[in-house]
């Protein structure tokens, strides 16, 4: 089966994942320099053969510029599916997360909002459904905590919610991938989805 590409940024800083026709199209444009193949594997045409590029690095830095939907689907990736109070990673047989297990809950609910369905951030204001104030939580969390703070429910956020970064983008993108034993060295260890594959190779 044809590979997916991981692009790293000219310093080396993981991007995203694009598809191998994209790479080629991008090597041959000399607008990225090959920097892992695929073992093995060759990518043919009626004149010529090139190494099936794995990894790929921009030739210039480009600037972050990915925005990520705020939606139920990104929130629960942001946040590894994992329930931010408890630590649980509910899954199915496959071991693909049982997202029936999962909900959204507001850190700040929104019965507690202004009148303006507003809440209070650091220095300012915003919107009670936001980033910055919803999280994953599974349903029996969820449930304890009903229509309180966590600090009025006695518990702890385990990662305070936030706007996605460019590390959570590009995991959140490699949760549809296997990833391949080419990308790994490229990885960064710190982030809280090298143990969520962790585990999953483990299991």
């Amino acid at each position: 089966m044809t590979r997916t590409v991981l692009v790293l940024n000219a310093d080396y800083t993981p991007l995203r994942v694009i598809p191998w026709q994209r790479a080629v199209g991008l090597l041959m444009d000399d607008k990225v320099s090959l920097v892992e193949a695929y073992t093995g594997r060759m990518i043919r045409s009626a004149s010529s053969s090139l190494p099936h590029p794995a990894v790929v690095a921009l030739n210039r830095y480009s600037a972050f510029r990915n925005r990520v939907r705020f939606n139920r689907a990104n929130v629960l990736a942001r946040d590894s599916y994992t329930c931010q109070y408890c630590g649980v990673r509910p899954r199915r047989p496959s071991g693909r997360p049982d997202l029936g297990e999962l909900t959204i809950d507001h850190i700040v609910p929104r019965a507690q909002a202004d009148e303006r369905g507003r809440i209070r951030i650091g220095q300012g204001s915003r919107p009670v459904t936001c980033w910055e104030n919803v999280t994953t939580a599974c349903i029996t969390c969820n449930a304890n905590k009903a229509d309180r703070t966590p600090d009025q429910a006695n518990i702890k956020l385990r990662r305070p919610a936030r706007v996605p970064n460019q590390l959570d983008v590009l995991w959140m993108a490699l949760f549809t991938v296997d990833i391949p034993e080419e990308w790994r060295d490229f990885l960064p260890d710190d982030s809280p989805w090298r143990a969520y594959w962790t585990a999953e190779l483990e299991d």
